[in-house]
């Protein structure tokens, strides 16, 4: 019985989200909100977090029919982006919540305002927007039928201020309960009050009701509410620690901005206050800026992308290969290694990521040689058939004549002529082609997962190499990680390491290939997104990317969003053009869970070897494959 209540523990805490209906909430939220960037997450209660720009949406609606789940989740959307985000006053919120800081009631009262306060808003949004009343009628019921099931549990455990809340619900939303009858004269009380509740126009007349309910409770109330049922105006607030400022400039800015409006003014001010940090200019002064006030001669607005104007010099040096300067004592001092960039424009969920892009440095060793040697004894027959096969088709493809054309060269038995009436006797053939006219892209998951079958990977990465250069087909190779050491809400730096770039074309880099490496953790849709961007640049008609990966995202602040983040990614590319296909490493078969979760974020495109031998001989079928898909579309 207790193992039974560990697995069902277990299981509830490994649940999936289903990233293509978090993506299609995600994309009502920004069509409501008029945020392009707004990302979505689930939490307790629905509430907002203009740190991380997010909206979230409540685990209420979790283990429901499909039907009550869909609508549940569409009402805590249309009531926080529709509803809370333009139509809740904050500076009459934020002054009641610095009144009521110290009353023994305060949860209770601030509970009462925001309850008030959804009925008045799920009304204006029903009238502005009528599809949405299905929506609201069924969350009215279910939470009329939570409310009316918990307050017969609060009166037994003596949690009376929880009972009177559930008794608020009811009474406002005609759903009978037992709170008047169970000897509770509170209820006398406060139901006067709440027969104003429909008279409300504003935050402001949500409070006033509040604060007539005070004086009633004074008194007959020893204790504030046991539970919570609103998290919808916490961190209503503005910038918080997450925007500085230079100590010299501090003082100045303080109150120079007026308090928001409304919850859309702030998470505006919010996400341009963050993004106003990139911009070279501002960064400077606010970083390494003197105390005191500039003399505002050519002062212009920092904006990211932005040329410096001036320059200073540190103590840094080239590395003589590249020229890609290194910072003393960073860390971008290492052999080969490049500069921290800033990951702009590769989702909400990667803003704090910064990366780097470093050539693997080859392994050069006897033993390293030995095994190229040995691996590509076995695989030189898989190789040289697909290489075979591959300019059979390129040389079909060059022979194949288009016949029955207007215009051309003549063919030999034009028969036509004489028997149709309008005869179409010319032909042409394909304009020749040497080469595969594609580009391939391979990402390896480098986390430290990896560390129990690199071998068997740097063994199909190497098969994967050598067939592309055998067939001159441009191709690039990186593994990519993240630092979990390094790692913090404010930066999670992330690397790339190229076992074989673009450019290297026909070049032999088994070595590096074999230098590959395990590192610390996998941020799979910033790769994802990070070799589009690479594929994207390439002149070739037929983009592929493959990915590596032995298991889902796993990063600093990247769990289930990490899921959400890799299917858009994912989406992103195929939109472009770009054919991502997901290869599943393992010594053993994909569980039912980790086959749902891979359909989740790569589609249909997941592939998974049943053992780690079989990992060459799923990655030759895939790239054959996607070969002959290159060659049939010359």
């Amino acid at each position: 019985m207790a193992m039974t209540s560990i697995n069902r523990f277990i299981d509830f805490n490994d649940e999936l989200i289903d990233a293509g209906e978090r993506l299609r909430l995600e994309r009502l939220a920004r069509a409501l909100t008029g945020m392009t960037d707004i990302g979505l997450a689930e939490r307790q209660h629905i509430e907002f977090h203009p740190a991380s720009n997010e909206l979230a949406m409540s685990v209420f609606w979790r283990h429901r029919e499909p039907e009550v789940t869909e609508q549940g989740r569409l009402s805590d959307l249309y009531l926080l982006a529709a509803g809370f985000w333009s139509k809740f006053d904050l500076p009459v919120w934020q002054k009641y919540r610095s009144v009521t800081e110290h009353h023994p009631l305060r949860e209770f009262l601030r509970s009462a305002v925001l309850l008030f306060e959804e009925l008045r808003i799920t009304d204006a949004v029903i009238s502005e927007r009528p599809g949405t009343e299905a929506a609201f009628s069924l969350r009215r019921r279910m939470y009329g039928e939570f409310h009316t099931g918990q307050q017969p549990v609060n009166l037994r455990r003596g949690f009376r201020a929880d009972a009177l809340f559930n008794h608020l619900y009811a009474v406002l939303h005609s759903f009978s309960d037992t709170y008047g009858s169970s000897g509770e004269e509170l209820a006398e009380l406060v139901d006067p009050v709440l027969f104003s509740v429909y008279d409300a126009r504003s935050t402001a007349d949500a409070v006033r009701l509040a604060e007539r309910l005070a004086p009633l409770l004074h008194g007959r109330l020893d204790e504030d509410l046991r539970h919570s049922y609103y998290a919808v105006g916490d961190g209503l607030t503005g910038p918080g620690p997450d925007f500085h400022y230079h100590r010299g400039t501090e003082d100045r800015e303080e109150g120079e901005e007026g308090q928001k409006e409304s919850v859309g003014e702030l998470f505006s001010t919010w996400h341009a206050a963050n993004r106003s940090e990139k911009g070279m200019h501002l960064n400077y002064e606010l970083e390494h800026g003197r105390i005191g006030e500039g003399d505002g001669d050519g002062a212009r607005e920092g904006r990211e992308g932005a040329e410096a104007t001036s320059t200073g010099r540190g103590q840094s040096s080239a590395d003589e290969r590249t020229g890609i300067a290194h910072e003393a004592g960073s860390e971008a001092s290492a052999p080969d290694a490049g500069a921290w960039m800033k990951a702009d424009g590769f989702g909400p969920a990667n803003e704090s990521v910064v990366y780097r892009e470093l050539l693997a440095e080859p392994d050069s060793s006897r033993e390293a040689h030995e095994r190229i040697l040995s691996w590509r004894d076995e695989t030189v027959p898989h190789v040289r058939a697909i290489v075979k096969e591959m300019q059979k088709r390129i040389e079909r493809k060059r022979e194949e004549r288009r016949e029955g054309l207007p215009k051309g060269r003549l063919s030999k038995n034009p028969i036509s002529v004489l028997t149709d009436e309008r005869p179409r006797p010319f032909f042409r053939k394909q304009s020749p082609s040497k080469r595969l006219d594609a580009v391939f892209g391979l990402l390896v998951d480098g986390s430290g997962s990896m560390a129990d079958k690199l071998d068997e990977t740097k063994k199909a990465v190497l098969l994967f190499h050598d067939i592309l250069r055998s067939l001159d087909t441009a191709h690039g190779i990186a593994v990519y990680q993240e630092d979990s050491a390094a790692a913090t809400k404010k930066r999670q730096p992330n690397t790339f390491q190229w076992l074989h770039r673009f450019r290297d074309a026909g070049r032999d880099d088994g070595e590096r290939i074999l230098s590959m490496e395990a590192g610390d953790d996998n941020r799979d849709g910033f790769a994802v997104r990070w070799m589009s961007s690479q594929l994207l640049r390439r002149p070739e008609a037929h983009r592929f990317l493959l990915v590596f990966s032995d298991g889902e995202p796993s990063a600093f602040g990247y769990g289930q969003n990490g899921i959400v983040d890799t299917a858009e990614a994912v989406r992103e590319a195929e939109k472009k053009g770009i054919t991502v296909i997901h290869l599943f490493l393992s010594s053993g078969p994909a569980t039912a869970r980790q086959q749902e979760l891979f359909r989740m974020m790569f589609g249909s495109r997941s592939v998974s070897a049943d053992s780690i031998d079989r990992f060459s001989d799923e990655t030759q079928r895939i790239l054959r494959k996607l070969l002959v898909l290159a060659s049939g579309n010359m």
